[in-house]
């Protein structure tokens, strides 16, 4: 048995059940051959074999993001960046400038404002938009993903006037009657089916997307949607064709009208586990409620920011236990969209009463996001077995915003050392593109708990570097069932692998972010290398 990669000299974290520690790894074609000393793994090599000189730096399993959204990351980057945007005058003079490059009655569309931290401290209106263009739709997406603005040719298109009624699980923005452009959650998902890109702009999006999660380590992702039924089937073109080249756990669902979706995929026949190692359909995802940051998540008590208000709900309990206990009965991993602590309670009542109803034995349902979990839901979620997926780098893209809008209520916010004290597997997802999707950013968010002003929110529920480095690998492959096949370094895996450019278990918490990624190697291969001389 000849190796055709050697890594020697190493911090070889294998994330295996000891969390030991090795030297040096062999790699034969796209699986691990052995894990050991630098003497036990040299044993592997051959005339043709390529040997990496790790010179005391990690060698990790490759990163697995388990909630992100690659068609939004990546169609993101064809639009303007509102978050390049210190003021509405900045962004509104980004748009002009779109406009003036793109055809008439064409969409101009532009993501990532946040009304808390532009100059003017609101948020943009149609009328502000009027100003770029009347002869364009426009349509300028919120941080979040929940909330949106868009211009009066962009209502006219939809049909919304003074008095069109909120939908389902969503509101239009209102002044003395009259619409502001502000567009919150369904109302949001409507708007954006109607301005979504075409199917050539979203393989592009992917492929771009792919790219920048291939340099930040990631090998696996758990792709939480996009707008729209088609984006499975555009998701499964771009990994058969390697426009997506990593391996993908597509969440079962959709931003628009989530119960129609999983409706349809049980009509399918198809089913959580269809497919192989690089594309396989994961759990049924419907919506409870809102984002954390809007804020629009649901909670049991109204904002500390706003006495009248706690959040929006997509669903009641009764549609919600119809809806996942359907797919629950037909066999499929169910999860759902859960922030505000009434949300969470819901997802985790709708789990009990499908397993009531339905006995069955490692399901690994999940709650995505989870994202107030006070200690009473933390003990049912062991009970029932639930797998929560947290997203640390909230706290440090929102946190501050969360201590106004939620006050004391930021303890139990993304609380990973209560799951990790229960022995529950959570498992970390950065939510890109509303979140940084570096691994290494949502590591130092977990292990610091510190915002972008730079205090620390909630203390307690800070976890350690290898709890941050479990909950990215085999975590993420226990959420989708694969922890047979990747998530460690360990003999007989798949060779998904990443090199940073120096020891993470021997770096101070405060520089976790400061690491690089040198190499991912993906099924054997060495899909991305950093421009350094001596990395290969």
């Amino acid at each position: 048995m000849r190796a055709t990669m050697l890594f020697i000299n190493g911090e070889v974290v294998t994330v295996n059940s000891e969390f030991s520690v090795k030297e040096a790894v062999a790699i034969q074609d796209n699986k691990i051959l052995a894990v050991g000393t630098n003497e036990e793994v040299l044993r592997y090599a051959g005339e043709g074999t390529k040997i990496v000189n790790l010179e005391g730096r990690s060698l990790l399993p490759g990163f697995i993001d388990a909630h992100a959204h690659l068609e939004l990351y990546g169609t993101n980057k064809l639009g303007v960046n509102g978050k390049e945007a210190g003021s509405i005058k900045d962004l509104l003079g980004m748009l002009k400038e779109k406009a003036r490059l793109t055809p008439k009655g064409e969409w101009i569309r532009g993501w990532g404002y946040n009304q808390n931290t532009l100059k003017e401290g609101r948020h943009i209106t149609r009328w502000d938009l009027d100003q770029v263009s009347t002869d364009h739709p426009i349509i300028v997406v919120r941080t979040c993903g929940h909330i949106s603005c868009v211009n009066t040719k962009a209502l006219e298109l939809a049909g919304i006037h003074s008095e069109t009624k909120d939908p389902n699980g969503g509101k239009y923005g209102r002044e003395d009657g009259e619409l502001t452009g502000l567009l919150l959650e369904a109302a949001h998902m409507n708007m954006f089916l109607l301005a979504n890109y075409s199917e050539e702009e979203v393989q592009q999006g992917l492929s771009l997307a792919s790219q920048d999660y291939l340099e930040k380590g990631i090998t696996s992702v758990h792709d939480a949607g996009g707008y729209g039924p088609e984006h499975i089937r555009f998701l499964q073109k771009a990994v058969r064709s390697k426009r997506v080249k990593q391996r993908v756990y597509a969440l079962y669902g959709s931003l628009h009208d989530s119960v129609e979706m999983v409706e349809k995929g049980l009509e399918s026949g198809i089913g959580t586990g269809l497919g192989d190692e690089w594309m396989k359909i994961g759990p049924a995802k419907v919506f409870i409620d809102g984002s954390s940051s809007g804020p629009t998540a649901k909670t049991r008590e109204a904002y500390t920011s706003n006495p009248n208000d706690s959040g929006i709900l997509y669903m009641n309990q009764q549609e919600l236990n119809e809806s996942l206990g359907k797919a629950h009965k037909a066999g499929w991993q169910i999860t759902a969209h859960a922030i505000g602590d009434e949300a969470v309670e819901m997802m985790v009542k709708a789990v009990r009463t499908a397993l009531e109803r339905h006995p069955r034995g490692n399901h690994r349902h999940r709650i995505e996001h989870s994202g107030m979990t006070p200690s009473d839901l933390i003990h049912q979620i062991k009970e029932l077995d639930i797998v929560p997926i947290p997203n640390p780098a909230f706290i440090y893209e929102f946190g501050d915003g969360y201590v106004k809008d939620y006050g004391e209520r930021v303890g139990i916010m993304f609380p990973l050392k209560s799951f990790s004290e229960a022995q529950i597997p959570f498992a970390i997802g950065s939510d890109s593109p509303i979140t940084i999707v570096d691994p290494l950013h949502g590591i130092y968010s977990a292990v610091t708990r510190r915002s972008k002003s730079g205090d620390v929110i909630a203390d307690r529920q800070r976890i350690t570097i290898e709890e941050a480095i479990k909950a990215y690998t085999w975590n993420g492959a226990y959420a989708s069932f694969e922890e047979t096949i990747k998530g460690s370094i360990e003999a007989g895996k798949l060779a998904d692998l990443v090199v940073l450019n120096e020891s993470i278990l021997h770096c101070e918490p405060e520089r976790l972010r400061e690491l690089k990624v040198e190499l991912t190697i993906l099924d054997g291969k060495v899909e991305y290398a950093a421009k350094k001389e001596g990395v290969l």
